[in-house]
């Protein structure tokens, strides 16, 4: 079994775990996946290579049948790494925006309450009554 026969049966064996996967997929990128298999099936019908045109039959069945599972249920695409990086860098810099109000609070609390030395100044003075 070559290469090739190898990923028709794997095709065919994972067509639903494929078509829900790209389903999340944004409808720009399966319009291009689907450009590009129809690039890659002409070049493969003018080489003659009918195992990569079958397999190519299959992917096209898949994407297709992914745009339609995603329209027909209306499933959200999934965010890409890119989107996900700069969500947790926003969480990030909102925390620490909100560490540093908390600081700040806490220090203008301590302005205005006596400093140590204030406050130990005056224990002296009341331990000398003794």
């Amino acid at each position: 079994m070559n290469v090739t026969e190898q990923k028709i049966k794997q095709a065919r064996q994972k067509s639903i775990e494929w078509i829900e996967y790209l389903a999340t997929k944004p409808e720009k990128d399966l319009e291009r996946r689907l450009r590009i298999n129809h690039q890659q099936y002409a070049i493969a019908v003018k080489e003659k290579m009918e195992d990569v045109c079958e397999l190519l039959n299959i992917m096209e069945r898949i994407i297709i049948e992914a745009r339609i599972y995603k329209a027909e249920n209306n499933i959200a695409d999934a965010p890409n790494e890119i989107e996900l990086a700069i969500a947790d860098i926003e969480t990030f810099v909102a925390k620490t925006e909100e560490r540093r109000e908390i600081l700040n609070d806490f220090n203008l609390q301590g302005e205005e309450s006596p400093s140590i030395d204030q406050t130990h100044e005056n224990n002296d003075n009341q331990l000398s009554l003794f």
